[in-house]
């Protein structure tokens, strides 16, 4: 029996993490939700007695310690998987390249501060807020999802220049990351940033600016991996995810690696 908690775990990834965990029985699965109500986890819950929806904001010290005392109150004081999914961004200026931004510190705060919020400093206090949960787990493994955007080569190579805070909020985390797995190493606890390809996480019918800036960026991924036909679906994102997760070792903790479990194929 294996127990994993999930932040970000109403919608996208997040969601879909605990529907492919849920299909096992003899998990059991802690829903980290900014709002416990939410009807995109309520059929979850409902179909799958081992999913338990907790509510929590990684944004908030005070919440995300809340949440890991209810956790720690279902599991027995353990936790197995921490998978760290919940993410944020600034839509207005995602397209925008860094020499677009504003003049206006106010202005650069409410851009940066979305992906900060959640990837850096939420990071920080859901990892700390589960750690003696993990300690005490038998695979002692917390994932972050971070991003290829983060990635210096793959910018180089496709010549992606926007998606500035959400890409430099995500190379944040992967230091974040390779200094927890420094530090927790001696205790057995691996730590992975882990990027989930490029997935079509959209709800609903993509309006034109959207769809026509997927073209762009296909064309540029392209630049990377000729190949490359599209996004992938949250399904086929998540179950390869599992299969790096669960060969997680002390070799990969620290490290930035692909949902394909390689630091090659990103898309």
């Amino acid at each position: 029996m294996s127990s994993y908690a999930i932040t970000g775990a109403s919608k996208g990834i997040g969601r879909e993490f605990v529907r492919q965990l849920a299909a096992t029985p003899t998990n059991t699965i802690l829903a980290i939700v900014r709002n416990p109500d939410s009807p995109n986890l309520s059929d979850l819950a409902s179909n799958y007695p081992n999913v338990h929806v907790i509510k929590g904001d990684v944004t908030d010290p005070k919440s995300i310690l809340e949440a890991a005392a209810a956790a720690a109150a279902i599991t027995g004081g353990t936790l197995d998987v921490l998978i760290h999914n919940s993410n944020a961004v600034d839509m207005a200026a995602m397209s925008s390249n860094p020499s677009q931004l504003p003049f206006d510190a106010q202005a650069i705060r409410e851009i940066f501060d979305p992906s900060f919020s959640t990837a850096i400093y939420g990071g920080l206090w859901t990892t700390n807020a589960f750690l003696p949960l993990i300690e005490k787990g038998s695979q002692k493994k917390i994932v972050h999802i971070s991003t290829a955007m983060a990635d210096l080569d793959l910018i180089k190579k496709s010549g992606v220049s926007y998606a500035v805070a959400y890409s430099v909020a995500k190379a944040g985390m992967n230091v974040q990351v390779a200094k927890y797995a420094a530090e927790l190493a001696p205790k057995g606890i691996k730590v992975v940033a882990l990027s989930p390809g490029w997935v079509d996480t959209w709800e609903g019918e993509k309006p034109p600016p959207v769809v026509e800036g997927l073209k762009i960026m296909l064309k540029q991924f392209q630049e990377v991996e000729p190949e490359l036909k599209g996004q992938i679906q949250p399904e086929e994102s998540v179950k390869k995810a599992l299969q790096v997760i669960e060969g997680l070792d002390a070799t990969s903790s620290g490290l930035l690696v692909s949902h394909n479990g390689d630091r090659e194929r990103w898309l």
